[in-house]
């Protein structure tokens, strides 16, 4: 894996200078793309060179994969997500996701979209990954904690059951948003 990141890096980044050279070579070349997205950023507000873009998850399908952590603290767990999308999204990008455990323990995420440049190098489209996906320092004792999760205006409503010999996700969705597993052992 680590030798595909070093090639993925060394291609990207080969285009990249490919791409100036280019410009260079002929500078009254007008990359509409870029352009654009220059003239959008600057009837926005934002910063006319800020070449990057926010791609809804629309039709899209997150998949939270859960792990846990023993606590130093009793007989507690601390609980994580690794959260992956079905639909590809330019290898550059981020998935954006608000991830919230309040003072009663209960867990709140909401995903809002794909962080990634407008213009993403050719073959370059990639699920999109976040991990870990919730705050790891909730230490949680034996008992039943509310889940919810948010994707495209849809909230998802669950729980977690945290037990000595097992971590359950009650979770009856199985599309929007999944987890899989259901069920940890401790």
């Amino acid at each position: 894996m680590k030798n595909l990141t070093y090639v993925l890096a060394a291609l990207v980044l080969s285009v990249c200078f490919i791409t100036a050279c280019k410009k260079a070579e002929n500078p009254v070349a007008v990359d509409k793309k870029s352009t654009t997205s220059k003239a959008n950023a600057a009837n926005n507000g934002g910063n006319p060179a800020d070449t990057i873009v926010l791609v809804p998850l629309t039709g899209d399908q997150i998949t939270l994969a859960p792990g846990f952590s023993p606590s130093a603290v009793g007989d507690s767990v601390s609980i994580s997500f690794n959260a992956h999308t079905t639909n590809l999204y330019c290898a550059h990008g981020t998935l954006q996701y608000q991830a919230i455990i309040d003072y009663n323990k209960n867990f709140s995420i909401d995903f809002f979209n794909v962080r990634e440049p407008s213009i993403c190098p050719v073959g370059a489209k990639i699920p999109m990954v976040a991990s870990p996906v919730l705050i790891r320092h909730a230490n949680l004792a034996n008992g039943n904690y509310p889940l919810k999760v948010t994707l495209n205006s849809t909230t998802y409503t669950g729980s977690i059951t945290v037990t000595s010999a097992n971590i359950t996700f009650n979770w009856n969705y199985t599309s929007g948003v999944v987890i899989s597993p259901k069920t940890l052992t401790r």
